[in-house]
Protein backbone atom coordinates (compact mmCIF):
# COMPACT_ATOMS: atom_id res chain seq x y z
CA UNK A 1 0.00 0.00 0.00
CA UNK A 2 1.28 3.62 -0.61
CA UNK A 3 2.05 5.63 1.88
CA UNK A 4 -0.04 8.45 0.68
CA UNK A 5 -3.05 6.14 0.12
CA UNK A 6 -6.42 7.36 2.28
CA UNK A 7 -7.31 4.57 4.74
CA UNK A 8 -10.03 4.50 7.36
CA UNK A 9 -7.29 5.71 10.18
CA UNK A 10 -6.19 8.23 8.09
CA UNK A 11 -10.14 9.54 7.95
CA UNK A 12 -11.23 9.28 11.00
CA UNK A 13 -7.89 8.76 12.77
CA UNK A 14 -6.67 5.85 15.80
CA UNK A 15 -8.45 7.48 18.95
CA UNK A 16 -9.24 5.49 21.51
CA UNK A 17 -12.44 5.88 23.55
CA UNK A 18 -12.58 5.54 27.43
CA UNK A 19 -15.76 3.43 28.59
CA UNK A 20 -16.79 6.87 30.34
CA UNK A 21 -16.44 8.69 26.77
CA UNK A 22 -18.86 6.25 25.51
CA UNK A 23 -21.01 6.16 28.20
CA UNK A 24 -21.45 9.75 27.93
CA UNK A 25 -22.00 9.57 24.40
CA UNK A 26 -24.53 6.83 24.79
CA UNK A 27 -26.42 8.80 27.08
CA UNK A 28 -26.47 11.87 25.12
CA UNK A 29 -28.02 9.91 22.11
CA UNK A 30 -30.48 8.11 24.78
CA UNK A 31 -32.15 11.76 25.81
CA UNK A 32 -32.27 12.63 22.61
CA UNK A 33 -34.09 9.70 21.64
CA UNK A 34 -36.48 10.33 24.75
CA UNK A 35 -35.87 6.71 25.54
CA UNK A 36 -35.65 4.89 28.70
CA UNK A 37 -33.28 1.84 28.91
CA UNK A 38 -36.28 -0.71 28.86
CA UNK A 39 -37.57 1.19 25.37
CA UNK A 40 -34.09 1.18 23.75
CA UNK A 41 -34.37 -2.92 24.86
CA UNK A 42 -38.23 -3.52 23.42
CA UNK A 43 -36.61 -1.45 20.36
CA UNK A 44 -33.50 -4.15 19.85
CA UNK A 45 -36.05 -6.87 20.57
CA UNK A 46 -38.56 -5.79 17.88
CA UNK A 47 -35.20 -5.41 15.86
CA UNK A 48 -34.11 -8.95 16.18
CA UNK A 49 -31.85 -8.94 18.77
CA UNK A 50 -32.26 -12.98 19.65
CA UNK A 51 -30.58 -12.58 22.94
CA UNK A 52 -32.83 -13.05 26.44
CA UNK A 53 -34.56 -9.98 27.14
CA UNK A 54 -32.87 -9.42 30.68
CA UNK A 55 -29.52 -9.68 28.81
CA UNK A 56 -30.38 -6.62 26.52
CA UNK A 57 -31.65 -4.70 29.19
CA UNK A 58 -28.47 -5.30 31.53
CA UNK A 59 -25.92 -4.92 28.77
CA UNK A 60 -27.77 -1.34 27.81
CA UNK A 61 -27.90 -0.52 31.78
CA UNK A 62 -24.12 -1.22 32.31
CA UNK A 63 -23.62 0.94 29.08
CA UNK A 64 -25.89 4.08 30.44
CA UNK A 65 -23.58 3.76 33.85
CA UNK A 66 -20.03 3.49 31.98
CA UNK A 67 -19.75 0.01 33.83
CA UNK A 68 -18.14 -1.36 30.29
CA UNK A 69 -16.34 -0.46 27.04
CA UNK A 70 -19.75 0.25 24.90
CA UNK A 71 -19.52 -2.01 21.69
CA UNK A 72 -19.23 -0.48 18.37
CA UNK A 73 -22.45 -2.12 16.86
CA UNK A 74 -24.27 -0.75 19.73
CA UNK A 75 -23.05 2.81 19.56
CA UNK A 76 -23.84 2.66 15.98
CA UNK A 77 -27.32 1.53 16.31
CA UNK A 78 -28.38 4.39 19.12
CA UNK A 79 -27.00 7.11 16.53
CA UNK A 80 -28.77 5.13 13.67
CA UNK A 81 -31.96 5.43 15.71
CA UNK A 82 -31.52 8.94 16.95
CA UNK A 83 -31.09 9.85 12.52
CA UNK A 84 -33.89 7.91 12.30
CA UNK A 85 -36.20 9.93 14.91
CA UNK A 86 -34.91 13.06 12.87
CA UNK A 87 -36.11 11.81 9.79
CA UNK A 88 -39.46 10.60 11.20
CA UNK A 89 -40.02 13.93 12.99
CA UNK A 90 -39.20 16.22 9.63
CA UNK A 91 -41.55 13.78 7.73
CA UNK A 92 -44.59 13.75 10.02
CA UNK A 93 -44.44 16.62 12.84
CA UNK A 94 -46.17 18.88 10.27
CA UNK A 95 -49.51 16.92 10.89
CA UNK A 96 -52.95 17.96 11.72
CA UNK A 97 -54.15 16.56 15.19
CA UNK A 98 -57.37 16.90 16.50
CA UNK A 99 -58.40 17.13 20.01
CA UNK A 100 -61.05 15.00 21.23
CA UNK A 101 -63.86 15.87 24.18
CA UNK A 102 -61.67 13.40 26.08
CA UNK A 103 -58.78 14.65 25.73
CA UNK A 104 -57.45 12.37 23.47
CA UNK A 105 -56.05 13.63 19.97
CA UNK A 106 -56.31 11.63 16.79
CA UNK A 107 -55.27 12.42 12.97
CA UNK A 108 -55.19 10.48 9.74
CA UNK A 109 -51.63 9.40 7.92
CA UNK A 110 -50.93 6.68 5.57
CA UNK A 111 -54.21 4.56 5.68
CA UNK A 112 -53.97 4.86 9.53
CA UNK A 113 -56.13 6.37 12.41
CA UNK A 114 -53.52 7.23 15.13
CA UNK A 115 -55.41 8.35 18.50
CA UNK A 116 -53.03 9.37 21.64
CA UNK A 117 -55.37 8.60 24.65
CA UNK A 118 -54.15 10.27 28.09
CA UNK A 119 -53.66 8.04 30.96
CA UNK A 120 -52.99 9.06 34.42
CA UNK A 121 -50.27 10.92 35.66
CA UNK A 122 -49.64 12.50 32.48
CA UNK A 123 -48.85 9.38 30.42
CA UNK A 124 -50.04 9.03 26.66
CA UNK A 125 -51.11 5.54 25.05
CA UNK A 126 -50.42 5.45 21.24
CA UNK A 127 -53.42 3.41 19.57
CA UNK A 128 -53.15 3.30 15.77
CA UNK A 129 -55.54 0.92 13.01
CA UNK A 130 -55.33 0.69 9.55
CA UNK A 131 -58.43 0.94 6.98
CA UNK A 132 -57.85 -2.77 6.79
CA UNK A 133 -58.23 -3.12 9.93
CA UNK A 134 -54.52 -4.16 10.98
CA UNK A 135 -53.47 -2.68 14.36
CA UNK A 136 -49.96 -2.84 15.29
CA UNK A 137 -48.83 -3.33 18.76
CA UNK A 138 -49.17 -0.67 21.37
CA UNK A 139 -46.04 0.73 22.72
CA UNK A 140 -45.62 1.15 26.31
CA UNK A 141 -46.87 4.31 27.56
CA UNK A 142 -45.43 7.27 26.83
CA UNK A 143 -44.44 10.07 29.67
CA UNK A 144 -45.49 13.11 27.52
CA UNK A 145 -47.56 14.11 24.77
CA UNK A 146 -44.54 14.72 22.52
CA UNK A 147 -43.32 11.66 23.34
CA UNK A 148 -46.36 9.72 22.63
CA UNK A 149 -46.36 11.66 18.90
CA UNK A 150 -42.52 10.49 18.37
CA UNK A 151 -43.59 6.89 19.35
CA UNK A 152 -46.51 6.84 17.15
CA UNK A 153 -43.91 8.17 14.34
CA UNK A 154 -42.06 5.52 15.12
CA UNK A 155 -45.08 2.89 15.33
CA UNK A 156 -46.48 4.10 12.02
CA UNK A 157 -42.97 3.34 10.07
CA UNK A 158 -42.88 0.03 11.50
CA UNK A 159 -46.61 -0.75 10.49
CA UNK A 160 -45.97 0.58 6.80
CA UNK A 161 -42.97 -1.51 6.38
CA UNK A 162 -44.70 -4.97 7.94
CA UNK A 163 -47.73 -4.29 5.56
CA UNK A 164 -45.62 -3.94 2.40
CA UNK A 165 -43.55 -7.01 3.58
CA UNK A 166 -47.27 -8.75 4.16
CA UNK A 167 -48.18 -7.49 0.59
CA UNK A 168 -44.80 -8.95 -0.78
CA UNK A 169 -44.96 -12.62 1.01
CA UNK A 170 -48.60 -12.38 -0.27
CA UNK A 171 -47.75 -12.03 -4.05
CA UNK A 172 -45.17 -13.93 -3.89
CA UNK A 173 -47.53 -17.17 -2.83
CA UNK A 174 -50.08 -16.00 -5.39
CA UNK A 175 -47.18 -16.21 -7.79
CA UNK A 176 -45.89 -20.04 -7.21
CA UNK A 177 -49.74 -20.80 -7.29
CA UNK A 178 -52.21 -23.19 -5.32
CA UNK A 179 -50.60 -26.26 -3.65
CA UNK A 180 -51.48 -29.56 -5.16
CA UNK A 181 -52.19 -32.69 -2.52
CA UNK A 182 -49.89 -35.30 -3.15
CA UNK A 183 -51.62 -38.94 -3.94
CA UNK A 184 -49.81 -41.29 -1.18
CA UNK A 185 -52.14 -44.26 -2.25
CA UNK A 186 -50.73 -44.46 -6.40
Amino acid sequence: MEEDEDTIESTFGTREWTAGELSAEFNKALAELGWTPVELADRMISLGDYRPYKTVLRSIHRAVEGQLKISGELMAFIKQEVRYKRRLKRTYDGLEWTKLGDGSYTTKVEDFTITLLPKSKGRWKVHMTHSSGYSPSWPRWQESLQAAKDMAFLTLDGAINWLLEYEQQQAEERQRGPRRAINLDD
